[in-house]
């Protein structure tokens, strides 16, 4: 099967995970490659289709699939859409390989330094994997950029997830919604 997707995203940076070493039976550091999705190039939001159905289907990439279909179709040139991926492909990016691809974000650009983080979903296959996770920081690489780039992160958590942005120094805004607020500098 060929998972090669034409892809017409833009790298914007390598973004430190770990990597599990068998021989050594510790985690090393290791990089992987941040990219930019185009909710404004079809075969941009054809590949995350792709990623979506390399996820196993049923996951939150489903969702950001179908709102960079909206994106494309009703707003193509709303800036306010934002998807990133982050893959352990390390170059010829106009071809993404789905079966590479670590982690996806969505993002809602609220104003200048400030987003809304819709959905952050790491490959099911690394969470739920027998023995140790071949890869692991994947969602706090992705968070991190995000962290970096804007000055407040504004989200709706999933009970599950609450911890883990505990973790990432987000306050519980709306207990009954389980909103969660980060703040540069808080």
């Amino acid at each position: 099967m060929n998972n090669n997707i034409t892809f017409g995203g833009n790298f914007i940076q390598k973004l430190p995970v770990k990597k599990y070493a068998y021989k050594e039976k510790q985690y090393l550091p290791s990089y992987a490659n941040l990219v930019e999705l185009e909710s404004h190039n079809i075969k941009d939001v054809e590949a995350i289709e792709e990623i979506a159905k390399a996820f196993g289907g049923d996951s939150y990439v489903n969702n950001v699939s179908y709102d960079a279909k909206l994106a494309y179709q009703y707003g193509q040139n709303d800036k306010r859409f934002g998807a990133f991926i982050l893959t352990r492909q390390a170059g010829n990016f106009e071809e993404i390989d789905a079966e590479e691809v670590l982690g996806v974000a969505e993002i809602l650009k609220i104003k200048n330094g400030e987003i809304k983080l819709i959905y952050l979903q790491t490959d099911p296959a690394l969470i739920y994997s027998y023995g140790p996770r071949y890869i692991k920081n994947v969602g706090v690489s992705i968070l991190n950029y995000l962290k970096e780039m804007n000055n407040k992160i504004s989200l709706l958590a999933s009970s599950s997830a609450i911890r883990f942005y505990l973790k990432q120094d987000f306050k519980m805004v709306s207990e009954d919604c389980c909103r969660m607020v980060w703040t540069k500098n808080a």
